[in-house]
């Protein structure tokens, strides 16, 4: 379209209207008014459903024979800023419009037309809509549009992945975040599934002659102070790019630099990237394949040897960050995937909630032992990282796995490693906790959500429970470090920090209460069981 923006004047001389025979019976002061968009409406309220600058195509069918509803109509269209009205004569009214409408649209100095031969209001909308979303005019307000919608997110905190998602719905394609080298970060997308797009961006050729050219993408440089970070992607998958796409993006960069600038955020989203992997595969929620895939995006190479998984969550009463424990791992998953990883080897490591999930790549098999030696290596490697960022390794439960072949494998050593290190961290204090072997503490914790388990604890701690106070506190704490020491007495008596007369004293008082002999086998496995579960299972 030649002129930069569309008329009513315009509208009503354009082909496709021209074919329903336009008159114009009112509101000829009007019509250099500009369209915006032109918007089918069938309904006798139109509050709130119009932004202004549209031009309505109506049947009047909803309207009605009444003349104050007629008059009512129109008043409500020009109050909501539309700059026109088309009526299609045939179904409401056959030979002409009410003279209530026409009048009140002449008063209000809003074009009305009436249509003579019908028409599909639909290959108006199309013919029309598509025109002005290519035109500069229409360009430039969906470029400010985009812009204070992205201005908004960044002030209120919001991520990249917020960013990404505005803009993949303006244009209706996936968009992709890559950092500068190379490695996927975020993305987002309302139409392709998180597979189809990482083979999309997978499968980009970048032009050797411009490295921001690929066939099927629109590339744009994210900036943070000065420096490269990385880039925005838009890849073109079913819709095809209009001229707003590169407007889009350039909003999209700048955006994402603004938010990486606040600190923190860069770290947060590779953390979620590759934490989100993890748990959705810990999870069965992708095939081994769609995980290879994503991995290698995340820097885990498609070819690598056996695999060990790793877990790790903060121990209850772990000083938390005022954004969670979530919070607390994201400037430590940096550093702990560098001190996992072997040179060649990369580790993967990412967090979500108050766990930490990973795996190393061992090298091919037999190249390294896979035994108690090599994971108090791996342990001390953990906490040195924990130590030098000022973390207690006390408070955090590692656990580490034995190697998998592949990552058909993986899920379920991923699940096992979780709760090994639950169970560890409701424990006493371990370097680390070994997840190829199921504990008692491992079996309960997959057998959450059993109501009989916590109905057992209840029956049998039940009286002890039901004391309350400090007193009750201390006579289950005694009972819980006991058992744990297997009924060693003076061990029992050094971790409660009292004397062994003391102990025998609660002791007693405790088999008083609960009925029971804790020198019968049957009897202290029961009650181990049962403390464990309320540890475990109920807090």
């Amino acid at each position: 379209m030649a002129s930069p923006a569309l008329t009513v004047a315009e509208f009503i001389e354009l082909p496709v209207v021209k074919a329903a025979l336009p008159e114009l019976v009112a509101g000829r002061q009007g019509l250099e008014a500009e369209v915006r968009w032109v918007h089918s409406l069938d309904v006798p309220d139109v509050a709130n459903l119009l932004h202004g600058g549209e031009m309505i195509l109506t049947t009047g069918v909803s309207v009605g024979a009444d003349a104050t509803a007629q008059r009512s109509f129109v008043r409500d269209l020009v109050a909501e800023g539309a700059v026109g009205v088309a009526v299609e004569l045939g179904l409401a009214w056959r030979r002409e419009l009410p003279r209530a409408l026409v009048d009140e649209a002449e008063r209000r100095g809003l074009p009305m037309v009436a249509l003579k031969r019908g028409v599909r209001f639909v290959e108006v909308s199309e013919a029309v809509n598509g025109s002005l979303l290519n035109s500069g005019y229409a360009l430039a307000r969906r470029g400010e549009e985009l812009h204070r919608n992205l201005d908004a997110l960044v002030l209120e905190g919001a991520g990249a992945e917020a960013v990404l998602a505005e803009v993949s719905r303006q244009i209706s394609n996936p968009v992709v975040l890559e950092d500068a080298r190379g490695e996927l970060v975020a993305f987002s997308s309302a139409t392709e599934s998180e597979s189809s797009v990482i083979d999309s961006w997978s499968g980009l050729k970048w032009s050797e002659r411009d490295s921001t050219e690929a066939e099927g993408a629109i590339s744009m440089p994210v900036t943070v102070r000065r420096r490269t970070w990385g880039r925005v992607i838009a890849i073109q998958s079913g819709v095809e790019f209009d001229r707003f796409v590169p407007i889009a993006m350039e909003r999209a960069a700048v955006a994402v630099g603004l938010g990486l600038m606040r600190g923190g955020e860069e770290e947060e989203l590779r953390a979620r990237s590759r934490g989100n992997l993890m748990f959705e595969l810990a999870g069965g929620l992708i095939d081994p394949l769609t995980a290879t895939r994503r991995a290698s995006t995340l820097g885990f190479p498609r070819r690598h040897g056996e695999l060990v998984p790793v877990a790790a969550v903060w121990r209850a009463g772990a000083p938390e960050t005022e954004g969670g424990f979530e919070q607390a791992w994201t400037p430590l998953i940096a550093p702990i995937r560098s001190a996992l990883s072997e040179p060649d080897r990369p580790a993967l490591v990412g967090s979500r909630g108050n766990c930490m999930l990973g795996v190393l790549d061992r090298g091919s098999k037999g190249s390294g032992p896979d035994d108690t030696d090599s994971r108090q290596r791996l342990a001390r490697r953990f906490a040195g990282t924990l130590k030098r960022n000022e973390v207690d390794p006390d408070n955090v439960a590692l656990a580490i796995g034995s190697a998998t072949d592949d990552w058909a494998s993986l899920p379920d050593a991923l699940v096992r490693a979780r709760l090994a290190a639950e169970s560890g961290a409701a424990g006493p204090v371990r370097a680390w906790h070994y997840a190829g072997r199921t504990t008692i503490g491992q079996l309960l914790l997959s057998m959450r959500g059993t109501p009989e388990l916590v109905e057992f604890s209840q029956e049998r701690l039940g009286p002890l429970l039901d004391l309350g106070g400090e007193r009750g506190r201390d006579l289950l704490e005694t009972l819980e470090v006991y058992l744990h020491c297997g009924g060693r007495k003076t061990e029992t008596a050094g971790r409660l920090g009292i004397e062994r007369q003391s102990l025998y004293h609660r002791l007693a008082r405790i088999e008083d209460i609960l009925d029971v002999d804790l020198k019968d086998g049957d009897s202290a496995l029961a009650l181990h069981l049962a403390v464990m579960i309320r540890r475990l299972l109920t807090g």
